[in-house]
């Protein structure tokens, strides 16, 4: 039998717009007046999720020869137009707004797991990615929310940057905006942190470096279309769908914004959880 949200689970609009300066400049229900304004939506009781706005525009996919620690799997570096604007997820999805959707707990009992509201939601596979998204889109009678794809994905976490990470190349700064191995499991931390604890990227998004993979839409493809593409999806069918962004358990090398990962869509793990879309 087809499963759905409970009632008293509202998708609330925006309680409020954020200005660049993080002040209050509005609120009630209508859609923030500027482009670059965040929205704020009640999932339940209090329970919010907060996304920012990235705007369209062009950058370059995938990693050049000459970067360190790259595979081929990232290649070529090719031209990518994001034509359409949309709202991303500012945070990885806590283990408070799975528990206001889902009503379940996947990570509990699990090994490296902190359980608190404001942790990842750890142990969630691609499929159930899709059942919560299928009752957050029940709720709002439209199909708001999804995964980004993994060109959004990498547009957002670049940031306007061509360099191995949005702030730069250089490994030294990494502690000040992921958690990695050398500060989580190398500090007795052997787990997911809670989100928003470090730097963000210029375009204001936390964690898309390090804390947990992130799934994203697209099925697995080895490589990359050598050509300028518009709103690419990645290759039609597969075995694995990719994930993006590197977690709390691995090195410094994996913590950049063309590294790409894959993984059966059932696979659950510590150090796994995703971010949302809403489209508009």
């Amino acid at each position: 039998m087809k499963t759905s949200i409970p009632t008293v689970i509202m998708v609330g609009i925006i309680l409020a717009t954020l200005g660049a300066d993080g002040d209050l400049i509005a609120a009630g229900g209508a859609k923030p007046s500027t482009p670059d304004g965040h929205i704020t939506v009640d999932l339940h009781g209090g329970t919010m999720m907060d996304f920012v706005w990235i705007k369209p525009g062009s950058f370059l996919m995938g990693s050049t020869s000459s970067e360190p620690n790259r595979g081929e799997w990232e290649e070529p570096q090719h031209e990518v137009t994001i034509s359409k604007g949309f709202y991303l997820g500012k945070f990885e999805i806590t283990q408070a707004q799975w528990i206001a959707v889902m009503g379940t707990a996947p990570w509990t009992g699990k090994k490296h797991v902190e359980k608190k509201p404001n942790h990842p939601a750890v142990y969630i596979s691609w499929t159930a990615m899709e059942e919560f998204l299928r009752r957050l889109n029940e709720v709002a009678a439209e199909s708001l929310y999804r995964l980004p794809t993994e060109a959004e994905w990498e547009y957002a976490c670049r940031a306007g940057s061509t360099t191995r990470r949005s702030y730069g190349d250089d490994d030294s700064p990494l502690g000040d905006y992921a958690w990695y191995v050398g500060n989580t499991h190398k500090a007795g931390l052997p787990f997911a942190q809670p989100v928003g604890t470090k730097l963000p990227n210029p375009w204001g998004l936390y964690d898309m470096y390090g804390n947990v993979w992130e799934w994203v839409q697209d099925w697995y493809g080895d490589t990359y279309a050598s050509l300028i593409v518009i709103d690419p999806t990645g290759v039609a069918t597969g075995s694995a769908r990719v994930m993006r962004g590197g977690g709390f358990v691995n090195r410094a090398r994996n913590m950049r914004s063309a590294k790409r990962f894959s993984y059966d869509p059932s696979f659950r793990y510590s150090a796994l959880g995703a971010r949302l879309v809403r489209t508009k």
